[in-house]
Formats: structure tokens, C-alpha cells, sequence
């Protein structure tokens, strides 16, 4: 029977490595797609998850365990690529590979050019919602801002979209 997120946080108290190499393996996958989708860098994805997890398992103790670990995690590493991109003033290059983050290739390249070129805290509510398919109230949750504040940043983001596509689709 596999171990529970919580049985393995447990495990990881009292001192298991092989139990965080569970919890890592478990949620990895999610937690590089949203580092990716916000900071569109791979080796920055993968230190934002890296550093995200060695936050996590820090604050294992401060960890409600009524709640899913999953979106707690998600939530640390949205932050962390956040600060990623505040910090180190990353500048989102032209030409993305999507890839990894968009599961359909139904997507066409000037949308996602369109998102890569968003103000960062606009791209991350679309990333959040769109792709994560999370709800406004679950990414105000996530960002700790409140939920007007997301609706507003998506409306601005679906704005800034919509003209965007507009002018490269007239070019």
C-alpha cells in the first residue's frame, strides 16, 4: 500500500531520506510545470522546485495537516519563482519552448508568446488558472492576495491578450 503524503512527511520528521525521495518523486512533476510556467526557464524551474521542496520539508512542522500537501507545496513554489522573477529581474525571452507545460497541441504558438510576453503577475494568474485549472478563489489562496485582486489581474491579463494576439495577428 503507498504511503500517504502525510506518513511520508511523518517519515521525513523522524529522519528518512527515502521518504522525501517519495514526496519529491510524488510532486515534482507538478511542482516543475508551475515553476516553468511562471519563470520559462528550465534550470530555473528546476532550482525553484529544489528549493521549494527543502522549504517544504523545513516547514513540515508549521504544516496544517487537515489540508492536501499538494497545493501547500504549490503554492511554495509559485512564491519561490515569484521571487525568482522579482529578484533576478528575469526577462522572458522571445522564442519558448511550451512544451512541457501545455498538454495540448491545440495551442498555438502566438498564444503562448502572447502569455510569455504578460507582466509577470498577470501571466502567473493565467498560468493558474488556464493550465492548472485552478479557481480564482484556490489562486488567491495560493498567492495570498485577495480574490478580486486575481479577477481583476486576469481581466487585465485577458486585455492585454486580446490586444496582443490582435496586433500580431494584423502584422
Amino acid at each position: 500500500m503507498r504511503p500517504s503524503d502525510d506518513q511520508l512527511l511523518e517519515a521525513i520528521r523522524d529522519g528518512s531520506r527515502t521518504a522525501w525521495g517519495d514526496l519529491f518523486s510524488r510532486h515534482a512533476d507538478a511542482a516543475w510545470r508551475t515553476a516553468f510556467a511562471i519563470v520559462h526557464d528550465h534550470a530555473r524551474a528546476e532550482d525553484v522546485v529544489q528549493d521549494a521542496f527543502v522549504r517544504a520539508i523545513r516547514a513540515a512542522e508549521r504544516f496544517d495537516r487537515s489540508r492536501p500537501f499538494r497545493p501547500w507545496l504549490l503554492r511554495i513554489v509559485t512564491n519561490r519563482a515569484l521571487d525568482v522573477l522579482r529578484h533576478e529581474q528575469f526577462a522572458t525571452p522571445g522564442d519558448i519552448d511550451h512544451a512541457d507545460v501545455i498538454q495540448s497541441d491545440d495551442d498555438p504558438a502566438d498564444i503562448r508568446g502572447a502569455i510569455a510576453r504578460l507582466d509577470p503577475d498577470r501571466r502567473v494568474v493565467v498560468v493558474l488558472r488556464y493550465w492548472l485549472d485552478l479557481s480564482p478563489t484556490e489562486i488567491a489562496d495560493r498567492l495570498g492576495v485577495p480574490v478580486g485582486t486575481v479577477g481583476s489581474r486576469l481581466a487585465r491579463a485577458l486585455a492585454d491578450l486580446g490586444a496582443d494576439l490582435e496586433v500580431t495577428g494584423n502584422a
